[in-house]
């Protein structure tokens, strides 16, 4: 298998390198060729060319994680022995580029050579997000430690800018978590940054250089969300309903009020909060919950969903620029009459694109996380906000004229997507559109297993995308037909008709 592997015309190196990967490695576990393969892996560092070593230098590093988290496996130490030869060829592959990422996604796995390799790191000048994923990965975990740093992975450990009272929440959390819990999430900790390196190091092996990341837009760091005149609620007030006994709303400033069970509703700054009735203690917990990590939606929207669509897109050049998204969003986003729900609306970034394509007075934009809901506000002060879990939308049936949730379904968990795009497709007018933005599973498994590697609240079992066929059969069951459909790379873009009762798609 290696030398088909070194012997592979250009043409054919792909397929010859996917054969020599499946003899020795299968979903994260080594085969029986495993361990005596590895010192033939490595002398042929020696005997092939840029792009070969680049492949190589992924496989070597796929091999070094097989046992983690043990730290003296025999596999490990077998790849551990050509570590002179990665920092040789290390220093002499050209900065950025697909041989240099491989062996930095490689190098990664030895933490017991980690002065040694930070060295040369920093000999080589790594980018600031390079260097902070490569000095995560090369720690061990100190069960003495009394202030571990975790749950602050992706996409990078130094892209986190908390103020001292986000951190002092920080570590009230994770004093509240026992010891096998902080060790566990070390430990995907450490996945995350392995699994984010070896993603884009395999894609750079395959494509070249990948593109610099870019903010796609920067929302306030400390949002300030005004009150809002309560006439944004009333526009919409036909379309809401109660979401515990379904019966209409009335607004009033300051909350919302149920005409048949006489649930009442907080609003407060613009956010209409169905997660706790106004009498109740929600109240005080919306108002806190503001205040505890109130830089998250920038956070969010400038360092980490930029990288999470090149991550879960395979598009690491950058094709899917704001502005194309915001193109997009303004052809396949098509309403009926009714108001338009941007669902999971986040921060907002694309809920300004929505607005400007069907007018703000038409939008109402949902979210579960306050914080993200008021740094939206802060930045469309004439849009309402809704704070709701989207499996129970507070919305009668037929009474949206559109809705979008862009580059927002993995969000949710996975099994929950099918039961909110059943909601959806509830809550939609006859010939409304439902627009989204998402990702599919990729069908290489060595990428597939990079995703998979990430460890998110709402994939704690790693991070799954779509299959693409099942995401469109939920559609349809939810009386959804695709009328527009486009990928680029692992992404896609769909837009979906409500129909008719008694109507054939």
């Amino acid at each position: 298998m290696i030398d088909s592997f070194v012997a592979a015309p250009a043409d054919r190196l792909e397929e010859a390198y996917q054969r020599l990967v499946g003899a020795l490695w299968r979903d994260g576990l080594p085969t029986e060729q495993t361990l005596s393969a590895v010192p033939h892996l490595v002398a042929c560092l020696d005997q092939v060319d840029e792009v070969r070593q680049g492949h190589l230098a992924i496989l070597l590093g796929l091999l070094a994680e097989v046992e983690y988290p043990a730290a003296d496996g025999k596999v490990h130490s077998a790849v551990r022995a050509g570590l002179d030869r990665y920092l040789t060829l290390w220093r002499s592959a050209p900065k950025g580029q697909g041989l240099s990422l491989a062996l930095h996604y490689l190098l990664a796995h030895f933490p017991d050579d980690r002065r040694r390799i930070l060295a040369v790191a920093d000999e080589l000048g790594l980018e600031v997000d390079d260097r902070s994923r490569l000095d995560r990965a090369l720690l061990r975990f100190d069960p003495d430690d009394p202030e571990p740093q975790i749950g602050r992975a992706f996409p990078y450990p130094t892209a986190w800018e908390m103020d001292e009272s986000e951190r002092a929440h920080d570590r009230a959390q994770v004093k509240s978590l026992t010891a096998e819990q902080v060790e566990a999430q070390w430990h995907k900790d450490t996945r995350t940054v392995l699994g984010f390196t070896g993603a884009r190091a395999y894609w750079a092996v395959r494509h070249g250089s990948p593109a610099p990341i870019e903010p796609d837009s920067l929302p306030p760091r400390y949002p300030d969300p005004p009150e809002a005149d309560i006439d944004v609620f009333r526009r919409h007030q036909a379309a809401f309903r109660c979401p515990n006994c379904g019966g209409g709303l009335e607004f009033r400033p300051g909350s919302a009020r149920c005409t048949g069970c006489a649930g009442e509703y907080r609003i407060t700054r613009g956010m209409l909060d169905f997660t706790a009735s106004a009498g109740g203690t929600g109240g005080a917990d919306f108002l806190s919950q503001l205040v505890k990590i109130p830089t998250m939606a920038h956070f969010i929207e400038s360092k980490a969903r930029p990288n999470f669509k090149r991550l879960c897109g395979f598009t690491w050049d950058g094709p899917v620029t704001a502005a194309f998204e915001e193109k997009l969003i303004a052809e396949l986003v098509r309403p009926v009459e009714g108001p338009v729900l941007d669902v999971a609306a986040g921060p907002g970034g694309f809920t300004l694109a929505l607005a400007k394509a069907v007018g703000h007075e038409r939008v109402i934009a949902l979210d579960l996380m306050p914080q993200m809901l008021a740094s939206l506000r802060h930045r469309l002060p004439q849009v309402p906000a809704v704070v709701a879990n989207a499996r129970t939308l507070p919305f009668g049936d037929g009474t949206l004229g559109a809705a979008m949730c862009w580059n927002g379904p993995h969000a949710f968990l996975y099994e929950d997507t099918a039961p909110i795009f059943a909601e959806i497709g509830r809550c939609l007018r006859p010939g409304g559109t439902f627009t989204t933005y998402s990702f599919r599973d990729s069908e290489d498994p060595i990428y597939r297993y990079f995703v998979a590697s990430h460890h998110f609240p709402q994939s704690e079992h790693g991070l799954r995308m779509y299959d693409l066929d099942e995401f469109k059969g939920w559609l349809a069951d939810a009386g959804l037909v695709v009328r527009e459909e486009s990928a680029i790379g692992l992404a896609f873009f769909i837009t979906a008709e409500k129909q008719a009762p008694g109507t054939r798609g």
